[in-house]
């Protein structure tokens, strides 16, 4: 955000249209609630819009009312990069530590976001929107130019179906069973998914169905119990380690 604030840019906007210079966005009003009244952008301010898809555009307020705002598209600052991650595979749990959650992961670099039903989940119903809302956000203040993938809440067993090739789950084995987290991610080469289970722990069956695929790994995080999101976020931080250590060999 440092560099964005240098540039003059007051926020970062994402946007679900195609962007092209001298083309008028019409953001939506929470946007422009965000802007005029968090921000205090007047006509004339500049923000940050991507898409996903476009790169990252200059743009400029244009209009300003009470109910909405309208941004002029300048030109093109940032072309769009590819920024593959790991997926995130977890059980729900409650709604303020699952909106801390998803915005952590997405910070630290998570491509696909997708909870997962485990016989010892707790939480039965998952507000998609609010996850999407939440990974939006911290797409937005954090720089990156994509918004990572959701997938519906899914059975544990229906989501090992049709798994794709290439793609190593390590799964957080509780038991102390699996090995050692660090040590694994650093001679992964290849694409990763992190499975993190309910708070009371995967049942044996599920253990034993994870066991079966020869595209899962269970993973030791430490000699405590972690939470969920901590372990979440402690195999999501210890991925981007291994990552960035590979990449400065």
């Amino acid at each position: 955000m440092e560099r964005i604030r240098q540039n003059g840019v007051v926020a970062r906007v994402f946007v679900n249209e195609r962007l092209n210079a001298g083309q008028a966005v019409l953001v939506t009003e929470q946007q422009a609630h965000y802007l005029r009244n968090v921000m205090r952008a007047r006509n004339g301010a500049l923000a940050a819009l991507f898409n996903g898809q476009d790169g990252e555009w200059l743009a400029e307020v244009e209009r300003m009312t009470k109910n909405e705002c309208s941004l002029r598209i300048h030109k093109r600052m940032r072309k769009q990069e590819s920024e593959d991650g790991p997926w995130l595979l977890f059980a729900p749990i409650k709604q303020l530590r699952l909106d801390y959650l998803i915005q952590k992961s997405v910070e630290l670099g998570v491509e696909l976001i997708w909870p997962i039903r485990t016989l010892r989940t707790v939480v039965r119903n998952v507000n998609s929107m609010r996850i999407r809302a939440n990974a939006i956000e911290a797409s937005e203040q954090c720089g990156r130019l994509t918004v990572p993938q959701m997938r519906d809440y899914t059975n544990l067993a229906k989501s090992l179906d049709n798994w794709p090739p290439g793609r190593t789950l390590f799964w957080g084995d509780e038991t102390g069973g699996g090995a050692p987290a660090l040590g694994l991610l650093q001679s992964c080469v290849g694409k990763a998914a992190f499975l993190i289970g309910p708070e009371g722990g995967f049942d044996e069956t599920e253990r034993d169905l994870l066991k079966n695929h020869d595209f899962t790994q269970g993973i030791d995080l430490g000699p405590r119990l972690l939470r969920s999101d901590t372990a979440s976020l402690v195999v999501m931080a210890l991925w981007q380690s291994a990552v960035q250590n590979r990449t400065a060999a």
